[in-house]
């Protein structure tokens, strides 16, 4: 009897790890990449909960391990990975999309928007499926927008009020054709530049000035090169959220709805942060010592920088833009 008890134990034990073998040669790790934001930005949140959801939505079966800043690279290297299949998913600004499919500047053309509810209406609209449509083609699958929000125009050489302020300043801007042309209408000398390099260039005095939402401003710690900052709320930042259509090739039905039902939890998150912290972003950027300017002349900027949208249209048509109005 003792014998057989003896066995009957060393079969449920070999019974048990065999099923743990099994469970963890079953089970998919897959990364993900911030493209350079930080784990408390809004997108590092973002993607934390976009993690956690997963690994709950597939019983443990799919792990996604995520990588904060710039551990993988710059945004558009991380871009690049998707496409390649060596970087599963990401999330960063959609100008980062535009060496794939440029019409994606379409969302990031100055004074497009009026509000966030308008802006984050029209990326969730027919402008944005025909984007995901055009990337589809070029080995991105998109899974939804997230935000990084409006962007307001930072320098350390003086207040910015009107346009006219802007002379002689060399403000970093996106990698973008349009954003380039606003700015150069608006009177700076716009610098395009990975975001990776744009704390140090600031630093350095390589660039007076930049422009980015104020999580990042205050994520990114812009603020402690920067005296400076006027809300001139000039351009509205999706970020695009995708993963690489290799990677999207290799899951089931099933499992593409857990990581669907995840994105956009992540992105309902995002937009929860977004709305509660740009008002604390901008307290304790204020109490870093930074001048803020809060009634700048919008209206003159926009009149000088919505050329940008001409331009746009005279190379890629009026359809986004009619769809978007």
């Amino acid at each position: 009897m003792k014998k057989v008890g003896f066995l009957l134990i060393c079969l449920i034990l070999m019974t048990a790890l065999y099923a743990n073998g099994e469970k963890e040669a079953g089970k998919i790790e897959f990364s993900a990449s911030t493209g350079g934001m930080s784990a408390t930005s809004p997108g590092g949140k973002g993607m934390a909960k976009f993690a956690e959801k997963v690994g709950e939505y597939s019983n443990g079966t799919i792990e996604i391990k995520v990588f904060f800043d710039t551990t993988l690279g710059s945004p558009s290297s991380m871009v690049s990975g998707m496409q390649q299949g060596t970087v599963d998913f990401g999330v960063c600004g959609d100008a980062y999309y535009s060496s794939l499919v440029p019409e994606i500047q379409v969302f990031e053309l100055p004074y497009m928007f009026n509000s966030i509810e308008e802006a984050r209406t029209s990326v969730a609209g027919p402008a944005g499926k025909l984007i995901s449509e055009k990337l589809e083609k070029k080995g991105i699958h998109p899974l939804t927008f997230w935000e990084i929000g409006f962007r307001q125009l930072t320098n350390s050489k003086r207040p910015i009020t009107t346009p006219s302020d802007l002379k002689g300043l060399k403000i970093r801007s996106l990698p973008s054709t349009f954003q380039v042309k606003a700015w150069e209408n608006a009177g700076a000398i716009p610098v395009p530049m990975d975001v990776s390099e744009l704390y140090s260039s600031l630093q350095q005095g390589v660039v007076d000035g930049q422009e980015n939402p104020l999580s990042e401003i205050y994520n990114q710690r812009f603020y402690e090169v920067q005296k400076y900052l006027s809300l001139t709320s000039h351009v509205y930042t999706p970020m695009l959220f995708s993963v690489g259509s290799t990677t999207w090739a290799r899951l089931s039905d099933e499992q593409k709805g857990w990581i669907s039902k995840a994105a956009k939890d992540a992105q309902i998150l995002v937009y929860e942060v977004n709305d509660l912290g740009n008002s604390e972003f901008l307290a304790k950027i204020k109490a870093a010592g930074v001048q803020v300017n809060e009634n700048p002349n919008r209206e003159e900027f926009k009149k000088l920088m919505v050329g940008s949208q001409v331009l746009f249209s005279s190379q890629y048509g009026d359809e986004l833009i009619n769809l978007i109005k």
